[in-house]
């Protein structure tokens, strides 16, 4: 079985994704927006929304994702995006950037159980985990 986490947008997934692809690194592929879908009746003004899309790193699949249908988006809640490490300096400059614009909820610092942790929520919404248990450096 394999799994991948699948987050939704109000809109503005496409330019989730390609902050995503800049900042995980990988590449944004867009699959189809909702003018595309058959048998889809979208108001002229969504028919770009991100009907379904993915980001991929060294050809494995990282996470997926789409716009909600205008109007019922709820946000994204009741999870994280968990990130493991292996060099602290790496797990910092990564928190550093999915951090950016966003919401620091605790600072990356070494804990009890890690070299390295921090929480966050992206400019996007998503909370991020960013965990560095050991330092291989």
């Amino acid at each position: 079985m394999e799994s991948s986490p699948y987050l939704t947008f109000d809109g503005n997934c496409e330019q989730a994704l390609g902050f995503y692809a800049a900042t995980i690194g990988g590449t944004f592929e867009l699959v189809t927006r909702f003018g595309d879908m058959p048998g889809t009746d979208v108001a002229p003004q969504d028919r770009d929304r991100v009907g379904h899309a993915r980001l991929l790193k060294d050809g494995k699949l990282v996470l997926m994702a789409s716009d909600s249908w205008p109007g019922q988006h709820q946000g994204i809640q009741g999870f994280s995006m968990q990130t493991g490490w292996d060099d602290v300096e790496t797990a910092r400059d990564f928190f550093g950037r999915i951090s950016d614009g966003g919401e620091v909820v605790m600072d990356f610092a070494e804990t009890f159980w890690a070299k390295g942790f921090g929480l966050c929520r992206d400019r996007f919404g998503v909370g991020w985990m960013v965990n560095c248990d050991t330092e291989t450096a």
